[in-house]
């Protein structure tokens, strides 16, 4: 029998937009007595938890943010209104908004300007694609897969950005949808290079693993993604937040267990997994 291994994805947990987030939000409730953030920091549970024992609350919307007080802007961004609304309000603005999701936003912006028709590839509900939509004027299009242009309506002149958390072959199919039926397409790719190097790496791990573990909040996109691409290659795999979620039964005959993670896991997150795997492995 060959020796249990676990395989680490090395470029798996914070991103450098997530860790620039939360170093700014710790920084934040140190220096004002009362913070609120406009929505989770991060789609990690145990994170905002942490946060709001430093007394930074989550509010849905810049209108119930006390006058005077101050505000952050998540990783994911806002729309241009949010700025608007905190300065007619009094309200200080700390500005988290990951610097590639920022990319986006402007390179929206520019399209609607120049009068494309902006598609944005990303999920209809995610709060980065609303906020992209909105620094596109608000008359942006998402679309979640290529299939869904046969629903809409479209010009001849389109112009398509991406939620930084999209798959590269789903732009790829995205724009060979859209290349026949119009005459003008402009395409930014704005997928963020540390999400393509992190599904790259976990599809590489999961093709030498009997069992992949991925690691991160239920509701982020990007991990609910990583999940996705790992069971796509065909090896069993099981999307948990925390250690304690390991079913020890799924251990029975596996010979190599792959351990990856969101961009919004703190690494104890990971840590811990890695931890109760080897514990659960020695007792077989």
């Amino acid at each position: 029998m060959n020796p249990f291994r676990i395989i680490d994805v090395d470029e798996a947990g914070f991103c450098f937009g997530v860790r620039r987030a939360l170093q700014l939000a710790r920084e934040a409730t140190e220096a004002h007595r009362e913070v609120a953030c406009l929505g989770p920091l991060i789609h990690n549970r145990q994170v905002v938890e942490n946060l709001e024992e430093r007394g930074m609350h989550v509010v849905d919307d810049i209108t119930a943010v006390s006058t005077g007080t101050a505000a952050l802007v998540r990783a994911h961004g806002a729309g241009p209104r949010v700025y608007e609304m905190a300065e007619e309000r009094g309200v200080e603005l700390i500005d988290a908004t990951c610097p590639f999701v920022r990319r986006v936003q402007q390179a929206a912006a520019r399209f609607a300007e120049d009068r494309y028709q902006v598609i944005v590839l990303g999920e209809r509900e995610h709060p980065e694609a609303q906020a992209i939509v909105a620094h596109a004027g608000g008359r942006a299009i998402i679309v979640e897969d290529a299939s869904e242009l046969d629903e809409i309506e479209i010009s001849d002149r389109i112009a398509v950005v991406c939620q930084t958390t999209q798959r590269m072959d789903k732009l790829q199919e995205l724009v060979s949808s859209l290349l026949p039926r119009i005459s003008e397409l402009r395409v930014a790719n704005t997928i963020c290079d540390a999400t393509s190097k992190r599904q790259k790496a976990s599809i590489q791990v999961a093709e030498q693993a009997d069992l992949m573990i991925v690691v991160g909040g239920y509701h982020s996109a990007n991990t609910n993604r990583l999940a996705q691409i790992c069971r796509a290659t065909g090896t069993r795999t099981e999307h948990i937040e925390t250690a304690e979620e390991i079913d020890p039964a799924w251990l029975g005959g596996v010979e190599v267990v792959g351990i990856t993670a969101g961009a919004s896991t703190p690494p104890e997150a990971t840590d811990a997994v890695r931890l109760r795997i080897e514990e659960l492995a020695a007792r077989r």
